[in-house]
């Protein structure tokens, strides 16, 4: 008993260390949509695409193909504040000034000059492996989601607009096509319509690659 009483009481175990305070995450802003494995331009691109109400989807950046044609920072636009006929793929950059035009020119000039909002933009197509018209030694802005090629409107009433059978048109709807054709140099960097060769006589052909042409 004497023995017992003279021995070391058992340790008390210690306490464990408190743990550290989690660490918040980041809140994106109200007004900004997060945009995961983007940079800082592209994610910028899409925040500013999305405020403007335009409806669309990411699609992967395309590796460059066999004829040198690439896509990067792409999107697959399928409304813009009018309908499209189909939806396109296209860069972000592209899609943006689409939809910068569409606000200035688009719709306000149909309005005044019809009367009548702007329903429909009918085209051919954005993003699509080629050679450029007249130089096969590049690659066309269509090879890169630069570029789309629009072949008309409809408006609300479904008045519809074509390039085809009303470029030279005298009356409001040639007017309105070759008036939008003249303002979207401001917008473009090439604006190509039937008054530049044969290739483009059904179509406006509209691009923000490297080079400069307003040849309406």
């Amino acid at each position: 008993m004497l023995l017992a009483a003279c021995a070391s009481a058992p340790p008390r175990p210690s306490a464990p260390p408190a743990a550290a305070p989690p660490v918040a995450a980041p809140v994106p802003s109200p007004t900004l949509k997060y945009w995961p494995n983007r940079d800082a331009i592209q994610s910028a691109c899409l925040n500013d695409l999305e405020a403007m109400g335009a409806q669309f989807e990411l699609i992967g950046q395309a590796e460059p193909g066999r004829g040198g044609c690439t896509l990067e920072n792409g999107v697959r636009l399928l409304r813009m504040k009018a309908e499209l006929s189909r939806p396109v793929e296209i860069t972000c950059p592209l899609a943006l000034r689409l939809m910068e035009f569409e606000r200035d020119v688009l719709r306000p000039d149909a309005l005044q000059m019809f009367g009548k909002e702007l329903r429909r933009i009918n085209h051919a197509g954005g993003f699509v492996c080629k050679r450029m018209t007249g130089n096969g030694a590049r690659v066309s802005e269509h090879g890169h989601g630069r570029a789309i090629d629009i072949w008309g409107f409809a408006l609300m009433d479904e008045t519809r607009v074509s390039v085809d059978q009303h470029w030279r048109d005298r009356g409001p709807l040639g007017a309105y096509l070759r008036q939008v054709a003249r303002k979207a140099c401001d917008y473009f960097q090439v604006v190509l319509t039937p008054n530049s060769d044969a290739a483009h006589a059904k179509h406006l052909h509209v691009d923000i690659g490297p080079w400069k042409r307003c040849s309406i």
